[in-house]
């Protein structure tokens, strides 16, 4: 074999064993290609697994901060109805105990006037008793002082009664010192020094009367006289103590409209 045959065979194999080289080290190449591809596709997936995490967590939390909010918004007009709630507590109990007040002041008008009814029952009684008979005297038509509600409580007075007659009134037509005729059940004789003509009284058991007249006996703030129609009503009422309430203070005079109903 010459040396050219020797070099040509020697290159021959030379390109046999590259070729092999070659074909290994493009096979490696592409195994770990393939291998790198399916790292990347791994950790892709993985990634993309986790933005879908992080993308659903991050809807999630904008869910929980949205019913935060409707939580918080719900409790604010929860406490805001719990305040007028309480409110209106607050209002319903001043109104009972408002109603509890006024009860209170209807048991004591209605035990306030079961006792005058009494007390007037009694003077009645009395008066039914002796027969009562018309003298000289003006009849009371009017409804006045029916009408006046308030009063003053003045205390006990001592209180007797008397009859338009000449003996007591020293004229036999029954004219009272204030120049009007007497009013029997109505008209009453005080100490013009401490009570005006006109004063309005409230006597219980006797009821509504006017200061129009005056007597040599009657003398002091807590005393009057008070005129009936029959002397044996008079003295049947006798002598005792009434409790009186000031319903109007008077000027001095006797207004008509009071002891009169208008025409």
């Amino acid at each position: 074999m010459t040396e050219k045959d020797k070099q040509k065979s020697a290159d021959i194999w030379m390109f046999k064993v590259l070729t092999i080289a070659l074909v290994l080290t493009s096979t490696l190449l592409a195994f770990f290609c393939i291998r790198v591809n399916n790292v990347v596709d791994q950790y892709k997936e993985k990634y993309n697994n986790e933005c879908v995490q992080s993308m659903l967590i991050m809807k999630s939390n904008q869910s929980l901060t949205t019913n935060t909010n409707n939580y918080k918004s719900q409790s604010d007009e929860l406490s805001k109805l719990n305040n007028d709630l309480k409110k209106q507590n607050e209002e319903i109990k001043k109104q009972l105990e408002d109603l509890k007040k006024q009860n209170k002041q209807l048991e004591s008008t209605k035990k306030e006037l079961a006792d005058d009814n009494l007390q007037l029952q009694r003077s009645l009684k009395k008066a039914a008793a002796v027969g009562v008979k018309p003298q000289s005297y003006k009849i009371y038509s009017g409804d006045n002082l029916e009408n006046n509600s308030k009063r003053k409580y003045l205390g006990k007075f001592l209180g007797t009664a008397y009859t338009p007659c000449a003996e007591e009134c020293g004229n036999n037509k029954g004219i009272t010192s204030s120049g009007q005729p007497i009013v029997p059940g109505v008209s009453i004789a005080i100490d013009n020094t401490h009570w005006p003509y006109g004063t309005i009284f409230y006597i219980k058991g006797l009821g509504y009367t006017i200061a129009m007249d005056t007597g040599s006996a009657i003398k002091g703030k807590n005393r009057f006289d008070f005129a009936v129609l029959d002397k044996k009503f008079a003295y049947e009422l006798g002598q005792q103590y009434y409790d009186v309430y000031l319903v109007k203070i008077g000027n001095g005079k006797i207004s008509e409209s009071i002891i009169t109903k208008p025409a």
